[in-house]
């Protein structure tokens, strides 16, 4: 452990060491907070936005129901530090956190994991994010924490967190129905059909019952480098039984399917059939006045169904977590907890497949499962009416790799009512993937990926002992997880309706994991063993990205305002190699006009910028800036039903002909309607 890292623990282990023995106490924050949004991410308990220790943003159940949700993405890309999210398949179609690639992005539903469906495709980087396993009409909002998490939520959460909240089971029976048809100002564009339902209530006076279902449905483009089509079909069920005032039980299950076509010149993007199964137990406890638990057990299970080959991905996780309000020289709320999880994989395309490895045993199994533990402690200390301090420490044990700390300070102030000044130092890590530490684990390239083996006589004509041409990429048992520092601050204002903020974030990316040639592994000499041609997972890199977050709130008028937000990449560098480490934009903005015309009729304007970027960190290739306009329309006819028009797109402009190597989609208009009941 560095000595930044290795200091910054000792704070904290200290911190929360001084804390260890005092007991209990009634008494909770007297700092009351006249703020309306509620998040739960940051700190893993109920707090108001103002008061997270963290960079974090909400998308809103009104914003999810004002346009189709087709992709979650499109929705996350409006949110400040987000790029990605610009197209409905594709590279572009994922979420990246300030510069960091979509595999340092933890997901979750209501605090939980969702798992990943990567290791399921060929290679990790080919199939979709795991976003769209849930149907929109469930959705309450979602948060995004923009920065390193590891303190509460370990592995994969380097870059940031996505918690998706659903909607609660409702008091009294009830439900909605939802339906959108877009249709693109192009013939050789496909149309989309979106259909939802939720509902929901009581079967007793203590057990309740919610059932949500989806279907989206996108026809296939048909002209080249454009979208293919897609149909996703999603369900969940989910039981509550509340034991008594003090205790209640959940159990859900959930099912989804993922379709993946081409017509044309189009090709599918993903597997061409992709299941995903999940089952959930939890526990919600009280214990006293200051004294809460939440306890879950979560099974999520990705399988490749489009092919013979049957690939099948499985996590389990057992989390539990106790929050307690105390006194104790100062106001504390402390949180406890632990985690076990295991991970399986199965993939015959890319595990065993060839004869002999590159360490010289022979073929293995296409299996490879790792267990993993840890331990948490988070403290939020009132040291004054006006500023909270936040000292967290995570124990991680993974399988096969050295156990691994990640602290977390952070500060937040108020000095006045309407002024909030945060900051803080935290620590992110992430442990290789399974196929990322099995040295039988080999993806094969064709020739993009064994460039770098051309010095020691590789060519395109090469020839490797079972006949194949190109070479393999192949995991190694020997990897440390990779490892981050982030700096943050912050500062905001809010009042009477005007609101703005500015964060500026820094963060340092350590032993990076990328594929080397063979011989460039500590005692190998050539990268041509037993008659194949490697590249091997390893260590070797550092980078850098840092940039500026700023958003801004304008009352207009009682019933007109106006938010704005933008992101400004400083950088995002390869400190190894010198190299850009991200294609992602410099800049992105988005800016929207909301006016309530009455109380019944609503107005959207809004545009998204996407600055100049990097198309081909090879070929120092950029494409041009651009930027699209959406208007959209609602109207409330009653309170049981509301119809919803619009035009996404309203430029008609093409992402192709910037030169960027995605499709952002055509001008298309849009038709909706959504009856509760």
């Amino acid at each position: 452990m560095s000595l930044p890292r290795l200091t910054l623990a000792v704070a904290v282990t200290l911190a929360l060491s001084s804390q260890a023995h005092a007991a209990p106490d009634a008494a909770s924050s007297g700092s009351a907070q006249q703020m309306d949004t509620v998040v739960v991410t940051a700190t893993g308990a109920q707090q108001w936005i103002k008061d997270a220790p963290a960079s974090i943003s909400v998308i809103t159940r009104e914003e999810i129901e004002r346009k189709p949700v087709s992709s979650i993405g499109q929705l996350l890309s409006t949110v400040p530090g987000v790029t990605g999210g610009y197209a409905l398949s594709g590279a572009q179609s994922k979420i990246r956190l300030r510069g960091l690639p979509e595999q340092y992005t933890l997901i979750l539903i209501d605090g939980r994991r969702q798992g990943s469906s990567a290791g399921v495709n060929y290679r990790d980087d080919l199939g979709p994010q795991d976003l769209n396993w849930l149907s929109p009409d469930m959705i309450e909002r979602i948060e995004v924490v923009r920065g390193p998490m590891s303190s509460l939520y370990g592995s994969d959460a380097m870059g940031g967190v996505i918690n998706i909240i659903t909607r609660k089971i409702a008091t009294e029976w009830g439900g909605s129905v939802t339906f959108n048809y877009s249709k693109p100002d192009a013939d050789d564009r496909g149309n989309t059909t979106q259909m939802g339902a939720l509902f929901s209530g009581p079967l007793t006076e203590n057990l309740g019952l919610r059932v949500g279902a989806n279907v989206t449905d996108r026809e296939s483009d048909r002209g080249a480098r454009q979208t293919p089509g897609n149909k996703a079909e999603n369900a969940n069920v989910l039981f509550n039984w509340r034991i008594n005032d003090d205790h209640m039980v959940g159990v859900e299950a959930s099912r989804g399917v993922q379709r993946n076509s081409g017509a044309g010149a189009v090709n599918s993007w993903g597997l061409s059939k992709l299941v995903q199964t999940g089952y959930v137990l939890t526990h919600d406890g009280k214990y006293g006045d200051a004294t809460t638990s939440k306890t879950t057990l979560v099974q999520n299970d990705y399988e490749d169904k489009g092919s013979e080959v049957g690939n099948h991905s499985k996590e389990t996780v057992f989390d539990t977590a106790f929050t307690s309000g105390f006194h104790w020289g100062f106001e504390h709320s402390l949180n406890v907890g632990g985690q076990w999880k295991r991970e399986e994989l199965e993939n015959s395309d890319t595990i065993g497949t060839v004869p002999v490895t590159w360490t010289g045993s022979g073929r293995i199994s296409p299996t490879s499962e790792a267990d993993s533990w840890a331990l948490f402690a988070e403290d939020h200390i009132t040291l004054h009416e006006r500023f909270i301090l936040t000292v967290g420490l995570r124990w991680d044990n993974t399988e096969n790799y050295d156990d691994n700390l990640s602290p977390r300070i952070y500060g937040v102030w108020h000095p006045s009512d309407a002024w909030t000044i945060r900051g803080g130092i935290s620590e992110g890590f992430r442990a290789p993937n399974l196929k990322q530490g099995t040295a039988g684990a080999a993806t094969q390239s064709g020739g993009n990926g064994c460039r770098a083996l051309t010095v020691e006589g590789w060519s395109s004509t090469s020839v490797n002992a079972d006949g194949t041409r190109g070479c393999y990429m192949a995991g190694n048992p020997n990897l440390e997880p990779e490892t981050s520092t982030n700096y943050e601050l912050g500062v905001g204002f809010d009042k009477n309706g005007w609101s703005a903020s500015a964060t500026y974030f820094l963060t340092h990316f350590d032993d990076k994991i990328e594929q080397v040639p063979l011989a460039q592994i500590p005692g190998q000499t050539t990268s041509l063993v037993n008659g194949y041609w490697w590249t091997v997972a390893q260590n070797i890199q550092k980078a850098r990205t840092r940039g500026v977050e700023a958003s801004v709130t304008v009352p207009l008028h009682e019933r007109l305002s106006w938010t704005t937000n933008a992101t400004r990449m400083l950088e995002s560098k390869n400190r190894t190699t010198g190299a850009t480490l991200l294609v992602v934009p410099e800049l992105t903005a988005n800016t929207s006009l909301d006016w309530q015309v009455t109380d019944a009729w609503s107005l959207n304007l809004s545009a998204q910028h996407i600055g100049k970027q990097l198309v081909s960190a090879t070929g120092a290739t950029f494409a041009k800036a651009y930027t699209t306009v959406d208007l959209v329309t609602g109207f409330d006819v009653n309170e049981n039903l509301t119809l919803r028009a619009g035009v996404l797109n309203l430029g008609d402009v093409s992402t192709i002909d910037e030169g960027n190597n995605y499709d952002g989609g055509a001008r298309t208009f849009f038709v909706g309607a959504t009856v509760r009941f």
